[in-house]
């Protein structure tokens, strides 16, 4: 949940490490087609085929496939399993199972099973196959220097304890089971019909990564037999062909009176739908999500109107605009009218105050909902001090009074981590937020376990995805930021914060043409957007040009850019330092401080500043920044200063402002 919203994040060239919970997961796209027995199996399509007969298995189902078939008659540990199909989440032995009960039930389909799957009790299971030929083969990978594998040991250990700790804190709910219905296609196409297909099987990976219990209709009619309760919730779909975009209607039921919850409509142009089932499940994951936290709470959210408003709000909330308060305010109030003793309703409409707060412009308006959204978070806290939104609002206020009082957001975000056990959506945020803080007074190393975390706990936040592709960017690794950023498009497309990631990545990280590429996508993707399309396609061009005279004409657009809000004043200096312009951009910088415009010092820390942090002005800007301050009262340095007096980036004036008092 994108509880405060806040500027793009910087940091600083370092060593690239690897990611590691990525180094081993399995990529579909990318693996080859192999032969099971007589079975065909075709991963990248999803697909296994036998005699002609072709069928389409669950993205989950088929990577658990590919895993076992890698070490064919040797055992795969169910740790291996979640690395590599789940990319190291924390998941049920349930869900593993259901994967493994699904490739035996399709292997018995066939006169002759062209495999089998053995359990070995306690350690894993075996895939056995009488003529596996050609089955997949692990890629090979680069060796590993011994800083890049202590750096993975590392960030294994720091997220792998901090979900642990989740896991072990989450409270107990009341299961909530979702029946998937098969989506209908009014368009006779191939292409419709495959994506109906598609897209109810994304729903029940997603929804299974997220421990909810969820079958396709066509499971339910036989596990019902002998279990006949009434799934709490029903996913319906009709995808249609207008000749030029898919567009699916999805509808989320209460499945014991049939009365909708919620209901959307995604658009993709036809020839760019292939990850249109991807978007559609990450956007029911995160909805079904918030329905199982809110009918799980002590006390329930229990009536269907109360609920439709909570989760319209949280939409919201996840991708805020300049005009969306209102509507979020009046839908908190009137969840916390119907249900005064449902702590998360306080929290939620603290949220919206402190929005509303952020886009008043009236300075006596902006004061009395900051005071309303204090007052609700310290409400949601004695009804339930384990809410992790009300923390969240708590520092981003203390923020608002000062946003260089670090150690005092920080005192709250590090309380909320403490304390705080759900739900998923803002508890990600404090670890992002923590994260966010740490790269704002140049602690980079330290923040990205925290944004891999945050994305770790809340996986179907857009911002905390692409906060870790921007991490990784700004330390060096720009592969692993664009496997981020590409997971992130892939899911929503059309969130603002990805689409400013991927721009912010793309012009200051990728090479010309390819960010040229990108901007054009971007412009042809959200119109709306257009007013800062031109000013990053003049940067692009004038930095690939690398004259006098295309840097001279540029630097006006940006100057008039940022002046017209077209694109951020942190923008606007690490665009001037990538061009060369140091002076204006140290000028850019103390003028906005001047005006008492607020900056996110983030800017400061990214390589293409490295010019603004060897600059005379350095010690003196992030003195007004409040940032010398807190090195010299936490002790902690930045990341550029932790190294020999020698390295070269910290300079004698900035290591004597450190040692004074």
């Amino acid at each position: 949940m994108n509880w405060l919203p806040e500027m793009l994040a910087g940091g600083r060239m370092y060593e690239p490490t690897q990611d590691a919970l990525w180094v081993h997961s399995i990529d579909l796209a990318r693996e080859a087609d192999f032969n099971l027995g007589a079975l065909r199996v075709r991963p990248a399509r999803c697909e296994v085929e036998w005699n002609g007969d072709t069928r389409i298995l669950q993205r989950r189902v088929m990577q658990v496939l590919v895993a076992l078939s890698r070490s064919p008659g040797s055992v795969v540990s169910q740790s291996d399993l979640v690395v590599r199909c789940w990319r190291g989440l924390s998941v049920s032995d349930d869900a593993i199972y259901r994967c493994i009960s699904k490739l035996r039930k399709l292997a018995a389909n066939y006169p002759e099973p062209p495999f089998a799957i053995e359990v070995i009790p306690g350690i894993g299971y075996r895939l056995t196959s009488g003529h596996n030929e050609d089955g997949p083969v692990a890629p090979r990978r680069a060796r590993f220097r011994l800083p890049a594998l202590v750096a993975v040991v590392a960030l294994l250990v720091f997220v792998g304890g901090a979900l642990w700790v989740f896991q072990s804190r989450a409270p107990d709910r009341y299961p909530l089971r979702v029946a998937v219905e098969p989506f209908e296609a009014l368009s006779d196409t191939a292409e419709a019909h495959s994506l109906a297909k598609r897209i109810p099987n994304e729903v029940v990976d997603a929804l299974g990564d997220s421990q909810i219990e969820t079958v396709l209709s066509g499971e339910r009619a036989s596990k019902d037999a002998g279990n006949p309760a009434t799934p709490g919730l029903i996913v319906t779909g009709i995808l249609r062909d207008d000749g030029r975009n898919s567009i699916v209607e999805v509808r989320i039921e209460n499945g014991a009176n049939g009365a909708a919850l919620w209901s959307t409509e995604f658009k993709r142009a036809t020839r760019e739908a292939s990850d249109l089932p991807l978007e559609v499940a990450a956007r029911v994951a995160d909805i079904v999500n918030m329905t199982s936290f809110a009918r799980g709470a002590k006390p329930p959210l229990t009536d269907d109107s109360a609920l439709t408003a909570l989760l319209r709000t949280t939409e919201m909330l996840r991708d805020t605009t300049d005009d969306a308060w209102a509507p979020m305010v009046e839908n908190a109030q009137s969840v916390v009218a119907r249900h005064p003793d449902f702590a998360f309703g306080h929290s939620v409409l603290a949220a919206a105050y402190a929005e509303a707060a952020m886009m008043i412009d009236v300075p006596e308006r902006a004061r009395v909902m900051r005071e309303a959204a204090r007052k609700e978070a310290d409400q949601t806290l004695k009804l339930d001090p384990e809410d992790a939104g009300a923390y969240a609002i708590l520092s981003g206020l203390v923020g608002m009074a000062n946003p260089y009082n670090y150690r005092g957001i920080e005192d709250v975000l590090l309380r909320g981590i403490e304390r705080a056990r759900h739900p998923r959506e803002p508890l990600g945020a404090l670890y992002s937020y923590e994260g966010t803080l740490l790269s704002n007074v140049g602690r980079l190393r330290e923040a990205l376990p925290l944004q891999l975390t945050a994305q770790a706990t809340d996986k179907w936040g857009p911002p905390k995805t692409v906060k870790v592709a921007l991490a990784y960017s700004n330390m060096g690794n720009l592969p692993a930021a664009r496997t981020w950023i590409q997971q992130a498009v892939q899911r929503w497309p059309n969130h603002s914060s990805v689409r400013a990631y991927r721009l912010y990545i793309a012009c200051f990280y990728e090479q010309p043409a390819v960010a040229l590429a990108i901007i054009d996508a971007a412009g042809a993707q959200a119109p709306a957007d257009r007013g800062e399309i031109p000013v990053w396609r003049s940067f692009v061009e004038a930095k690939a040009a690398r004259s006098a005279q295309a840097i001279a004409s540029t630097v006006p657009k940006i100057r008039e850019a940022a002046d017209q809000g077209r694109i951020p004043r942190e923008t606007e200096i690490m665009m001037l330092a990538a061009l060369g312009e140091s002076k204006q951009a140290m000028d850019v910088a103390n003028g906005a401080l001047d005006r008492h415009q607020r900056l996110e010092p983030k800017f400061l820390f990214t390589p293409v500043t490295r010019n603004l942090r060897q600059d005379p002005g350095f010690v003196r800007l992030a003195s007004r920044l409040g940032l010398i301050a807190y090195w010299r009262e936490t002790g902690k340095r930045p990341d550029f200063c932790a190294g020999p007096p020698d390295s070269g980036e910290c300079s004698p004036e900035l290591l004597a402002a450190l040692r004074s008092h």
